[in-house]
């Protein structure tokens, strides 16, 4: 069932965080040496390698990156010049993009906003690796999987469930507003949402959720949904646990139209034992149209309009308060 297939997949990925074999950034950065202005953020250039997606396992590719640099050397945009042909390719070399931070080009000795191509490579890690790697992610499997497993759920005739299941895993601490800025700045976009919402998948302590965000305007916001994929033993199927920030009578309101989304078809129950992925077969990367340089005229506002893959979003202006502010925008992939 492929809502079984993600869970345990989108896992070996994030199991993968410490497992980086062959992975590698190679550019020609503009400035190269330049030093860092005065005024600028503390820090120094850094690039770190991005971690090998273990779900295609035997696939390798290069993901092509252009960055949008700040004159601090700190990326403010990413556009994918020429995907690597694997989507996990190009989002775990945008999520280690998010992080660099390059030497500043220099003009005339001062520092200034530019732009830096970075071909992000990925080589299949060996059979040994991958053996090394799997013993120690069904080590951490079996800490996990425990935590995944709740009560029996009866399912329909048709063996579908209720859409919404309550989730008997406590809310992580914080107002629905704190989370949501956190989700929004640390969390990966989920193309399309998901019914109809904003959504954002984030990886905590092992686990991965899936957040669904009230937009601006709703009489509930602010207010999120988080979801994961849980088991009773007999099948799979996602869980959800709901905060609302807003006043009661609208937050009542809001949690009653949860009740009505449409039904969902559970999948296999969670295995004990991970499995074992087939080598991905090859493709063919393809080219991106990217926007105009740093200082630019924006793109056109259209369907068709080149974006960035991810955009960095301005801190709030009272980030310490909970209770004031509106909610951060955020850029999701194209």
């Amino acid at each position: 069932m492929k809502p079984l297939r993600i869970v345990l997949t989108t896992w070996l990925a994030t199991a993968a965080c410490a497992f980086a074999p062959s992975a590698s950034a190679q550019t020609v950065l503009p400035g190269e040496g330049g030093a860092m202005p005065a005024d600028c953020p503390p820090g120094v250039a850094t690039r770190a390698a991005p971690a090998f997606p273990l779900e295609i396992y035997g696939a390798s590719g290069t993901a092509t990156l252009v960055l949008d640099l700040d004159r601090c050397g700190v990326v403010q945009q990413i556009w994918i010049e020429r995907d690597s042909g694997y989507t996990a390719f190009d989002l775990a070399a945008i999520d280690a993009a998010r992080s660099w931070r390059l030497t500043p080009e220099l003009r005339a000795g001062v520092a200034v906003p530019s732009r830096a191509r970075v071909p992000v490579d990925f080589q299949a890690p060996s059979a040994r690796e991958f053996v090394e790697y799997q013993a120690k992610a069904q080590i951490e499997w079996d800490q996990l999987w425990p935590l995944l497993q709740v009560p029996a759920v009866p399912a329909a005739r048709d063996g579908s469930l209720d859409g919404y299941q309550p989730d008997p895993l406590s809310m992580q601490p914080g107002t629905a507003q704190a989370l949501s800025a956190r989700v929004r700045a640390e969390g990966r976009p989920i193309p399309g949402g998901v019914l109809g919402w904003p959504a954002y998948q984030l990886t905590e302590a092992g686990q991965r959720f899936r957040w669904l965000l009230t937009i601006a305007g709703d009489a509930a916001a602010p207010a999120l949904v988080r979801q994961r994929l849980v088991s009773d033993g007999e099948k799979s199927f996602w869980a959800s646990r709901t905060l609302c920030d807003g006043d009661a009578a609208a937050c009542a309101k809001w949690e009653k139209q949860l009740r009505r989304w449409p039904r969902q078809q559970p999948g296999q129950p969670l295995p004990k034992e991970l499995p074992v992925n087939v080598p991905a077969p090859d493709r063919q990367p393809q080219l991106r149209p990217i926007g105009p340089q740093p200082g630019g005229a924006a793109p056109a506002d259209a369907d068709d309009a080149p974006r960035p893959v991810w955009r960095r979003t301005p801190a709030p202006a009272d980030s310490g308060r909970g209770d004031s502010g509106r909610s951060r925008k955020s850029t999701e992939p194209a």
